[in-house]
């Protein structure tokens, strides 16, 4: 009978440490990881608008990024402006086949001049596809004003892109995601004429 308290009590001990330890370390490297995500994602804006920087240096792509990105959020829309060239930048997110797909996706005019994948969590080898460059650059130079679509044929239009052979949800969800943060993006424009 001593034996089966001796060994609870020691159960309940370890676990007490082995918790305590974990949320110390949780607390320690929360603001690195979060810091981390935060420079993942100026880089996502910098190479959206193809403005290069030391890559290696943190300190250096924050400063990149203060000097030459203004962020605005207009009306629940995110919003990048390039100080420069006065081009613009969008978030735009929602949910894929998955869970959330988050995208940044530079516009002139009504043309996608870059667009990124900042992270997903769609099927590995089919869906998460929408990650590699080549899928990524089919959208450069699409027209988005009246929305894009998707098309199985290969051979896309102006403003359509070729979906992913294997997941058509991930790509039904892209058409989703895109054409609502299209949306909102085109609705503000014309408030601001």
């Amino acid at each position: 009978m001593n034996n089966r308290y001796w060994m609870i009590g020691l159960l309940i001990i370890m676990a007490v440490v082995c918790s305590s330890a974990l949320a110390l370390v949780n607390i320690k490297i929360g603001p690195i990881i979060q810091r981390n995500n935060e420079i993942t994602y100026m880089r996502t804006v910098l190479d959206v608008f193809g403005i290069s920087y030391d890559a290696e240096n943190s300190d250096s792509i924050i400063s990149t990024y203060a000097q030459k990105i203004e962020d605005q959020d207009v009306d629940g829309l995110n919003l990048f402006v390039e100080k420069e060239s006065g081009r613009n930048a969008i978030s735009i997110s929602g949910s894929g086949f998955q869970g959330p797909i988050i995208l940044i996706v530079a516009l002139e005019d009504d043309m996608i001049s870059g667009f990124k994948v900042v992270s997903q969590v769609e099927t590995p080898g089919l869906g998460s596809r929408i990650t590699e460059e080549s899928f990524q650059k089919s959208f450069i130079g699409k027209r988005v004003s009246n929305g894009i679509a998707m098309t199985k044929s290969g051979n896309a239009g102006i403003s359509e892109f070729d979906a992913i052979t294997g997941a058509t949800e991930t790509s039904r969800a892209l058409v989703r995601i895109l054409n609502r943060g299209f949306s909102l993006y085109f609705e503000q424009e014309k408030k601001e004429l």
